[in-house]
């Protein structure tokens, strides 16, 4: 009898049983859902998208109106490699590590560009090495540098000119 009522005890009731059972499958159902949801957000943060929707991580493949039909930022886009050059310092050796684009006008701008590769790295690591410490470390300086680039490239063309120059990674050492 002793054993009998031990076994009552121990064994949990089919009513409880399929409560526990119950219970446990939503909890897992929950829990797959906040994993999915969470995969999610982070898996669109990062490709690219944001609260202002797909069209910011689209940029660079949308076409652009001004360029043409059917042309792309990207078609139009001449990253160079990293430059390091010296700054004028009065104290001590500084050095400015930085990867410059250049937003043509159109494609086959871009084509020139390529081209006149050596004569445009010559002409980026004549301006950015004209520069001291003070020029190129304010957001005023930096804007400067970036428009005396554009103009020493442009004077290089013969089809159009750059739109723009990009800083997409800037060290002073």
């Amino acid at each position: 009898m002793a054993e009998k009522d031990l076994q009552r005890r121990t064994e949990p009731a089919p009513q409880a049983a399929r409560a526990i059972r119950s219970g446990a499958t939503w909890l897992g159902l929950l829990a797959a859902f906040a994993a999915g949801a969470g995969a999610g957000w982070i898996g669109g943060r990062a490709v690219g998208a944001s609260e202002s929707g797909p069209a910011l991580a689209s940029a660079a493949t949308a076409p652009d109106e001004e360029a043409g039909a059917g042309v792309t930022l990207r078609e139009r886009m001449l990253a160079l490699d990293p430059f390091v050059v010296n700054l004028l310092a009065e104290d001590a050796a500084r050095y400015l590590k930085v990867r410059v684009e250049l937003e043509a006008e159109s494609p086959a701008l871009r084509a020139e560009l390529e081209e006149r590769l050596p004569q445009v790295r010559d002409g980026v690591i004549s301006v950015l090495s004209a520069r001291d410490v003070a020029d190129v470390t304010s957001y005023e300086g930096k804007t400067l540098l970036k428009q005396d680039i554009q103009e020493r490239v442009n004077g290089l063309l013969h089809d159009g000119r750059v739109r723009s120059v990009l800083f997409t990674e800037f060290v002073v050492q």
